[in-house]
């Protein structure tokens, strides 16, 4: 039982850094997204118009590389963490192709969309 809340509290712990990974890359998906909609809406945009969304994309990625970064920290620094350590490439690289994907797939479908 002991061993069971030490691992709960050390996930709690880890909780905001996946939450900001989360907020970075719902951040990113919908300022591309909107980027994309205001420059293909219509034929007098200018890229201008699209800066602001651009930026909140951007830092979107910017907020989910940092919190990976601190995630893996905290991570490294944990006493569970030297048995996550091996599978934690693996995540931080599966964090990316979801974050990838998701940014492609709405990407796609606001093109197809606006055409």
């Amino acid at each position: 039982m002991g061993k069971m809340s030490s691992q709960f509290k050390s996930e709690i712990k880890l909780l905001p850094f996946m939450l900001c990974k989360l907020f970075g890359g719902i951040m990113a998906v919908i300022g591309f997204t909107a980027a994309v909609v205001i420059i293909t809406r219509k034929a007098d945009q200018s890229l201008a118009d699209a800066l602001p969304s651009a930026f909140l994309g951007g830092a979107g990625i910017i907020i989910f590389m940092l919190s990976s970064r601190l995630l893996a920290r905290r991570l490294s620094n944990s006493p569970a963490g030297n048995s996550i350590s091996a599978s934690r490439t693996g995540t931080s690289l599966l964090s990316w192709v979801i974050l990838l994907l998701l940014a492609a797939a709405f990407l796609l479908f606001s093109y197809l969309i606006t055409h």
